[in-house]
């Protein structure tokens, strides 16, 4: 699993690492400025509109604009925020590490301009084979940024847009948010072996929905 480097430091927001208001804080400064649990975000097909194949360049990464706001928002309300995001093309040789930061440098600057003044990591996995750790739905990223980063994720959320998403959370503890759902997934989740996973699920049409109404 590629990741950003642990750091006792914030992400800058423009590209740079000496970006935004929040440069310079520490992780124990961070945590007690953003003192609210965790929302952690997926971002193709919550950042980003997909079809469902991998999103490869700045040029075919459509923003979901309303999503970017959301994530300042929820920032803003002090909570903790990370993207957690699935890279399977990786492995299968369909994008490289480099496509994939490039998107994520690209992420962070759209961030940035919709006023978020930092997140506290970007952890992303490189395949869906089922023995690896960090393959959805397993909660190999999660635990990472916990024990890693030292960004604590009890009573936290975790935004998807597809059902092995939700079962990322349900596996860490975390509350599972679903938005731009597709059908065809909430159809797997009205299954009745989903019926506990249903139960726990919120769903909302955007991602910006669900951080206004968050209290």
């Amino acid at each position: 699993m590629w990741q950003e480097e642990p750091s006792d430091k914030v992400l800058g927001l423009s590209g740079t690492p000496d970006a935004g208001e929040d440069y310079g804080l520490s992780r124990i400064q961070l945590n007690a400025k953003y003192p609210r649990p965790l929302i952690a975000f997926d971002r193709d097909g919550v950042m980003f509109e997909t079809d469902g194949s991998p999103i490869t360049s700045i040029e075919n990464a459509v923003p979901i604009k309303s999503s970017f706001i959301a994530v300042n928002i929820l920032r803003r309300k002090g909570f903790k925020v990370a993207m957690i995001h699935d890279q399977p093309g990786i492995s299968a040789k369909l994008i490289t590490h480099e496509q994939v930061e490039e998107i994520d440098q690209y992420t962070l600057k759209l961030l940035g301009e919709a006023g978020c003044p930092s997140i506290d990591g970007i952890l992303y996995n490189e395949s869906n084979n089922k023995q690896d750790f960090f393959a959805k739905p397993k909660p190999g990223m999660l635990r990472r940024l916990r024990d890693e980063f030292n960004v604590p994720y009890k009573s936290g959320y975790y935004v998807g847009d597809k059902v092995i998403d939700a079962k990322m959370a349900m596996k860490c503890g975390l509350l599972p948010v679903l938005v731009c759902t597709e059908s065809e997934d909430l159809s797997k989740l009205n299954s009745f072996a989903n019926k506990a996973l249903k139960n726990r699920t919120l769903i909302y049409d955007t991602f910006l929905e669900f951080a206004q109404k968050l209290v």
